[in-house]
């Protein structure tokens, strides 16, 4: 399931981001260590707020129920180690991939937008467990950097160069194909992470490499 049959109602699509952003952002809003509630991702979604405020209620409800039901979906997809990434999500370039861009781009917002979410589970897992939070930290930070590098390649190239490190450029084709595993173990960790916070019976994210 993806939001192409909401994007392709352009009285609808026109109070929204791009659907690759959105998807992106619904996918980093489901990967929270503590799902957030409506009211703090479904703003993300939106373009122009003030168009927005125009939008019929029969609108925003429809908009809304596309929306809702792409979040469920995904959630269900990472309770079922289902989740993949859009095929949309392919890089060509720096100047040739603005849908992976979009969606890379997406998810960070959500995670930047979460790190209370994502500071909380940080502090149960460190008093719990202190001895991996080193591990915890190298992979997180392993993620957040490839979904940073692809929200915008020019930058990161540009940066690569200033650090003496033309090479980068050649290599992120490369990386890209890591771009599914990258966006598994992201979810991997906030699930391990979920598992520290009061009141967490069960978490729907399981590691990758078990079994469903």
């Amino acid at each position: 399931m993806n939001l192409l049959a909401l994007y392709a109602h352009p009285e609808h699509a026109q109070y929204l981001r791009s659907r690759y952003f959105v998807e992106g952002a619904i996918t980093g809003a489901c990967a929270s260590p503590d799902i957030p509630l409506p009211d703090t991702w479904l703003p993300w979604t939106l373009g122009d707020i003030a168009q927005s405020q125009g939008a019929s209620a029969k609108q925003i409800d429809e908009i809304f129920e596309h929306l809702f039901g792409f979040f469920k979906h995904t959630l269900a997809q990472m309770k079922e180690n289902q989740l993949h990434v859009p095929d949309y999500a392919q890089y060509d370039g720096p100047s040739n991939s603005a849908p992976l861009q979009d969606y890379c781009a997406g998810v960070m917002l959500a995670h930047q937008s979460l790190e209370k979410l994502w500071a909380s589970a940080w502090r149960h897992m460190q008093q719990a467990k202190p001895a991996e939070a080193p591990a915890f930290a190298k992979d997180l930070k392993h993620c957040l950097l490839v979904f940073s590098t692809f929200a915008d390649p020019r930058a990161a190239i540009e940066q690569a160069h200033a650090r003496a490190e033309p090479e980068l450029e050649k290599k992120l084709p490369l990386i890209a194909q890591s771009l599914e595993s990258t966006l598994l173990q992201y979810v991997s960790i906030s699930g391990r992470l979920a598992a520290f916070l009061p009141n967490q019976f069960e978490t729907f994210r399981q590691d990758p490499k078990s079994p469903a």
